[in-house]
């Protein structure tokens, strides 16, 4: 069931809460961020330092992570930088380890590290679905898997998984990103139930498409590049509903309305539409006009383009989103209107 999530004008979805715990003090809090080298990583530590969160930054790229520290710091924030891979449970494990000795304790895990491969998945090579699959959903697990002896022992801590509306829906090739996507949020609800009572939450955010390096970064087996499903927003909305999650625990969070709760009841009430549309623009709307030849991107290795929280695709203007929302509520209305309409004839056929 959809709810309003308070003051923000963000909804979320109820079903699943942890504890009824009120709003959270995070100055002083200790929190890990993955995926922190650029994109939605970089802006929940950018936001989450502006609320006094003690930070300890990873990813794979460490000049892109000092960088971030320098910006960091220049404001007055505490900013450890741990470089290592979501994939290697050594370097899970040295995250951890470091930021613990540095700071104490951990309060807080951001899962936000992830890779995509674009491609039909007949076409996907094998290596690259499962290496999707090892970074992307594994990677959140391992994490939270290494700081819930810290959590148990402090008998309190949060992990914020940074999901995607692809865990509640489907797009044509990204067929085995939204299958990760699920995964995780299937394992987030049953995390929570374990988890009740414990003093310590679980959250996640349903984040559309956002202007990060994401799409710059990723492999495909395409000849045009990639690019995000239309509309796309602002890193900082994912991360501005990252730091809503971190002061309310306990909920699933879903930052916009219309690639956002507008799409989910769509899916619900009139599931074929969506389906239509993407079955048939799905592919196009996927790709720039411009040729490329990226196999492997930064699947397996690092890349150093990217830094920061803007991709090469810019958000879509606000206006051009309020013309698509009107555009999509109008074609809503008529659609109950003809529904309507059909059940009166048809009332009237059969007096």
């Amino acid at each position: 069931m959809l709810q309003w999530a308070g003051k923000a004008g963000m909804p979320s979805l109820g079903g699943l809460k942890g504890a009824n715990v009120g709003k959270q003090e995070l100055r002083g809090q200790v929190a890990i961020v993955t995926g922190a080298s650029s994109g939605v990583g970089w802006q929940c530590a950018v936001r989450l330092a502006e609320q006094g969160v003690r930070l300890c930054v990873t990813a794979r790229r460490h000049e892109a992570l000092e960088e971030l520290r320098q910006l960091l710091e220049a404001r007055g924030a505490e900013c450890l930088v741990v470089a290592g891979d979501v994939s290697e449970q050594e370097d899970v494990d040295n995250v951890v380890r470091q930021c613990v000795e540095r700071y104490g304790r951990v309060d807080i895990l951001v899962n936000d590290a992830a890779v995509q491969s674009y491609g039909l998945f007949e076409e996907l090579p094998w290596e690259h679905i499962t290496r999707t699959f090892d970074v992307t959903c594994f990677g959140y697990m391992r994490f939270a898997r290494a700081v819930l002896p810290h959590f148990r022992s402090q008998r309190g801590g949060h992990i914020i998984n940074v999901l995607s509306m692809l865990s509640k829906g489907a797009a044509p090739l990204l067929s085995v990103y939204a299958a990760a996507k699920h995964a995780l949020l299937g394992w987030q609800k049953s995390l929570t139930l374990e988890l009740k009572g414990s003093g310590i939450q679980v959250s996640g955010v349903l984040v559309p498409s956002v202007s990060t390096p994401m799409f710059d970064h990723a492999p495909t087996q395409l000849v045009r590049a990639p690019k995000p499903l239309p509309p796309v927003y602002e890193p900082d909305v994912a991360a501005r509903c990252v730091v809503r999650c971190a002061l309310y625990p306990g909920r699933t969070r879903v930052p916009v309305f219309l690639q956002g709760w507008l799409m989910l009841f769509a899916d619900t009430v009139v599931p074929f539409v969506g389906n239509a549309i993407m079955a048939r623009w799905g592919v196009p709307m996927q790709q720039r006009p411009e040729p490329i030849s990226r196999p492997d991107g930064n699947l397996f290795h690092s890349t150093p383009e990217g830094v920061g929280q803007y991709g090469s695709v810019p958000p879509t203007p606000r206006w051009v989103r309020a013309g698509m929302t009107a555009g999509v509520l109008a074609a809503g209305l008529g659609l109950v209107g003809s529904v309507l309409l059909g059940g009166r004839e048809l009332a009237r056929a059969v007096r």
